[in-house]
């Protein structure tokens, strides 16, 4: 009996285990190398730094030289289908490295984009009044890639057109950006990995808690004239149904709720015996739900409500329990118990 509980307990438990860590490890995984960049913090691009030794990694670099932008995102936001308009989204800078005397590519986000004017018009001024740009700038964090493709493309043209010359390999940082992720995505799906893994836990931590062994001990404790013996060759003839067990005393479930704090309850206790379906969103939950004459209520979650209608029909050989999903019934226990009682329970 133990055993096939147990196993019952461990099997109902574990594909929601196996679920939740699978989600859990793939966002970790996805999210992992940006996640440990953000927290180690972006490594500083000083003068003496080679790009190539650095390339990859997350790093930091006052823009004190930005020329013109190159390239600019937008982005078109859509509800129900439709288009509600199109915003600017990003912008892409040519940027001159004065350390390394190269040009750079830079992409900052809408929102920093008059910083980067701002920037831009101070070098212009800068270069009239034949002075240098001494503090200022703006501050970019990002991933140190390399510029490929049409952006690539768009950078010569620019660099060309103001007679800049251009690397074999272009470098390019993306303010806000690490391992091609957003810091934004990186911290909300990484929260939503830690949540899974925090739910695969809780679900692991209340099975072990609310083992079959303790849960027999419990009922065994507060039954003192009930033995194992007796529940042992209980559960040796009760019939199985979708992992109830129906026995001529006692009715076994390893999954049996609310919150899976039990395991059996005593047939002669029984009232009433129906199912219920939940629909919550798109899901949609079926319950076979036990009432006994103390009030309490024991549930158990099943597959389908065919599987449910196939528990309840075993409870027709008890001549005390109310079986059927009438709202009438429900109506009487709540309003008029003794009424209830005296449709079966107390005529047996």
């Amino acid at each position: 009996m133990v055993k096939k509980l147990r196993m019952g307990q461990i099997m109902d438990s574990l594909w929601i285990i196996l679920c939740c860590l699978a989600f859990s490890g793939f966002m970790l995984w996805k999210m992992g190398p940006g996640l440990v960049a953000l927290i180690k913090g972006a490594q500083p691009l000083t003068a003496g730094k080679e790009l190539a030794e650095v390339e990859g990694t997350y790093v930091s670099w006052n823009v004190k030289y930005p020329v013109d932008v190159y390239m600019e995102t937008t982005k078109t936001t859509k509800v129900n289908g439709v288009s509600t308009g199109t915003r600017k989204y990003r912008s892409s800078w040519l940027v001159i490295d004065e350390d390394r005397g190269i040009c750079l590519s830079v992409e900052v986000p809408e929102k920093r984009y008059d910083e980067m004017l701002e920037q831009s018009d101070r070098f212009f001024d800068a270069i009239q009044a034949e002075t240098d740009i001494t503090d200022g700038g703006v501050e970019v964090a990002g991933s140190l890639e390399v510029l490929e493709g049409e952006e690539l493309r768009y950078f010569k043209q620019v660099a060309g057109s103001y007679g800049l010359p251009v690397e074999d390999k272009v470098y390019h940082i993306r303010d806000g950006s690490v391992h091609g992720e957003s810091k934004t995505n990186i911290y909300g799906i990484s929260a939503i990995g830690v949540f899974f893994l925090l739910i695969a836990l809780f679900i692991l931590t209340k099975t072990l808690k609310n083992s079959v062994k303790k849960l027999l001990d419990k009922y065994l404790a507060q039954h003192p004239d009930v033995t194992m013996e007796q529940l042992e060759a209980d559960f040796a003839q009760a019939q199985e149904v979708n992992k109830v067990w129906i026995g001529k005393r006692w009715t076994f479930s390893p999954k049996m709720g609310p919150n899976m704090e039990h395991l059996l309850f005593d047939n002669d206790q029984l009232i009433w015996v129906h199912s219920e379906t939940v629909r919550g969103g798109r899901n949609v939950s079926f319950y076979v739900r036990w009432n006994l004459i103390d009030g309490s209520e024991r549930q158990v979650s099943l597959s389908s409500e065919k599987k449910c209608a196939q528990v309840m029909e075993k409870y027709e050989q008890f001549s005390h329990v109310v079986v059927g999903n009438s709202a009438e019934y429900g109506y009487m226990l709540r309003n008029d118990k003794e009424a209830f009682l005296n449709l079966k329970y107390r005529n047996n």
